[in-house]
């Protein structure tokens, strides 16, 4: 694991974090730039998939066996949230500072890190002359963090394999299930009318209330069903906007709905489950009148716990941090559901980072992108040797 050199490391994922790809707006282009010319460098052969957008371009790169099979997918996204405030930063996000055995930046976690730990285990593989049999195939795929298809536009262009991991931070625990997510908009009718005269409109805003207290009422009810690895299902009212002037009662109150799906459940059910709400409100109050309609989903996703893609990263991130991974789902949702359910590949989801994604002064310690990066090695040599 020598060749595994932790400046290299270090160089390479703060090249990548001090080129900002926000999403929120798309700016992954100029990461996807990077990784071509870099692995380019590097004597592979990148290619661009300028799918589903065209002026927002991912990349991959297939490194060839002598027998094309089996191959294994290393998966990552390139864009990463916005940064917000800047003056809630005490480092600049896109610099990647270097501190205290930690690099810092927006996307130094999720997920620039595993980016990293996968372009230089490839690097690796092909420097050490070891012969591969099958194919390793690598995504970098845009646009993940506003559920576009970015990483399923590559699995659809045939880069594809009989394994996959998907390289979200994770503190390197094997997640073989995922949850999934919903979003549903939902407007209430109300009627305008002059706030000194309330009684001669309907306000829109207390209609919305009866809907937040059964959605309050339904968590508590889902909250039962819980799945081993993924914990329970949950349903939250996010966001709520009302009201045109201080003297006017609302004539609309307008909710979006997160709705979280344990792994089992189906979408038809949980749709079913939303209308039922809304059916026994409007039952039991005439005036309550809304449209609504889903506008996202994330499909919950899982494969079996002891799936050998599962028990061969496990083996190895033992060996090389000494820690055996429990068996673990995540909370959250990845493109792991692409590779599941869209093209019946097995993935895990597993990564380094964990407690910073998303969040001000995000980073991502060094020592567990060297660790992922050796981890990935050993499993590339275990699947496809």
């Amino acid at each position: 694991m020598d060749l595994v050199k932790e400046e290299e490391v270090v160089e390479i994922l703060q090249e990548l974090i001090r080129r900002p790809s926000q999403n929120p707006p798309g700016n992954e282009k100029v990461v996807a730039e990077y990784i071509y010319e870099k692995m380019k460098h590097w004597g592979f052969e990148p290619k661009y998939v300028y799918k589903p957008e065209p002026n927002r371009p991912s990349v991959c790169v297939v490194y060839r066996g002598s027998e094309g099979k089996p191959r294994l997918v290393l998966n990552g996204h390139i864009d990463v949230v916005p940064e917000g405030d800047l003056r809630n930063w005490s480092v600049p996000p896109y610099e990647g500072v270097l501190k205290e055995g930690r690099i810092y930046g927006r996307g130094a976690c999720d997920m620039k890190g595993g980016i990293a730990a996968a372009m230089i285990a490839a690097k690796v593989i092909k420097e050490s002359g070891v012969k591969l049999r099958g194919d390793l195939v690598l995504q970098f795929a845009m646009g993940e963090e506003t559920g576009e298809a970015g990483t399923k536009s590559l699995l659809e262009e045939g880069f594809v394999g009989d394994w996959g991991i998907v390289l979200e931070p994770t503190d390197l625990k094997v997640m073989t299930a995922e949850k999934g997510l919903a979003w549903y908009h939902i407007n209430i009718k109300g009627k305008p009318t002059h706030a000194s005269r309330p009684e001669l409109g309907i306000n829109a805003i207390y209609k919305a209330l009866k809907l937040i207290s059964a959605i309050r009422e339904y968590n508590d009810e889902i909250g039962k069903r819980i799945h081993p690895l993924c914990g329970k299902n949950i349903c939250t009212v996010t966001m709520i906007r009302a009201g045109t002037k201080e003297n006017v009662i609302p004539e609309s109150c307008w909710l979006a709905i997160d709705r979280r799906i344990i792994p089992g459940e189906k979408i038809e059910q949980v749709d079913k489950e939303i209308e039922e709400i809304i059916r026994k409100i409007s039952g039991e109050d005439p005036e309550f009148k809304c449209e609504w309609k889903r506008v996202m989903l994330y499909e919950s996703a899982e494969i079996p716990v002891n799936h050998e893609i599962a028990e061969v990263v496990r083996k190895n991130t033992k060996e090389i941090t000494g820690v055996y991974p429990e068996p673990a789902g995540t909370l959250g949702s990845t493109d792991q559901r692409n590779f599941i359910n869209d093209f019946n590949i097995p993935a895990i989801t597993w990564g380094p980072g964990w407690e910073k994604s998303h969040e001000i002064d995000e980073y991502v310690e060094i020592r567990k992108v060297v660790d992922c990066a050796k981890i990935l090695v050993l499993t590339i040599l275990d699947l496809l040797k």
